[in-house]
C-alpha cells in the first residue's frame, strides 16, 4: 500500500515536471522568436551624446581660454605635445568623421597646417561640434544602421557617433591634465552624469 502511494506520488511529479519543463521551453522559445528592437532606439541616445559632446567641448574651450597663449604651445608630454595640437585634434577627427558619416570629402580638413590664434581654434573646434551634433538631428531612424566609409570594413553610423565621440572625451581627459600642469586651476566637470543634471535643471 505504501509502496502504490510512493508511485502514485512520483508519477504525479514526473507528469507536474514534464509539464513545467515543457511550459519553461515553449517560453523560451517564444522569447527567442520575438521581433526584434524597433530600428531607432539608438536615436535619442546618439542625439544626446552628441550635444554632450558639445557641452562638454564649450565648458573645456572656455576653461582653455584663460592660458596664456604661449602656453598653449608649450610642450606638455601627453599624446600629443601641447594643449594647441590635442585640440586640433579633436576638432580634427569630429570633421573627419562627420564627413565620412556625410559620404562627403575630408581632403580640405581645416586643421591642416592651422595657423590661427587659440580663439580662431577654439571657434573652429566648437563649430565642428556643433555641426556634427546637428548632423545627427537630421538622421532618420533607419540611417543609424547604414553603414559608412571605404575599404575592407565599413562601419555602422551609430558606431561612428559612438567611436567620434568616446575619441573626443579621451583627449578632453588629456586637456585636463595638461592644463593644470600649466596652472590652469578649477577645471570644467565634463562627465557625462553633469550634463544630465544640468539638462534636468534646464
Amino acid at each position: 500500500m505504501h509502496l502504490r502511494n510512493t508511485n502514485q506520488k512520483m508519477g504525479l511529479f514526473s507528469r507536474f515536471y514534464f509539464r513545467a519543463s515543457l511550459f519553461a521551453l515553449l517560453t523560451f522559445s517564444a522569447c527567442m522568436e520575438q521581433a526584434p528592437p524597433e530600428e531607432g532606439t539608438q536615436i535619442p541616445m546618439a542625439v544626446r551624446y552628441t550635444e554632450y559632446n558639445l557641452w562638454a567641448n564649450e565648458r573645456m574651450a572656455e576653461w582653455l581660454s584663460a592660458a596664456k597663449e604661449e602656453d598653449w604651445t608649450r610642450n606638455v608630454e601627453s599624446s600629443f605635445s601641447s594643449i594647441r595640437s590635442t585640440a586640433l585634434h579633436i576638432w580634427s577627427a569630429e570633421y573627419l568623421w562627420l564627413q565620412v558619416l556625410k559620404d562627403e570629402s575630408y581632403e580640405e580638413n581645416p586643421t591642416r597646417d592651422y595657423s590661427g590664434s587659440p580663439s580662431e581654434l577654439i571657434q573652429g573646434w566648437l563649430g565642428a561640434s556643433k555641426a556634427f551634433h546637428e548632423y545627427t538631428l537630421g538622421l532618420d531612424a533607419s540611417a543609424y544602421n547604414e553603414e559608412r566609409g571605404s575599404g575592407t570594413a565599413p562601419l555602422r553610423v551609430d558606431d561612428i557617433i559612438q567611436h567620434c565621440m568616446n575619441h573626443s572625451t579621451y583627449h578632453r581627459g588629456q586637456l585636463i591634465t595638461m592644463g593644470r600642469q600649466l596652472g590652469l586651476e578649477k577645471p570644467p566637470q565634463t562627465d557625462y552624469v553633469f550634463y544630465i543634471r544640468q539638462a534636468q535643471k534646464d
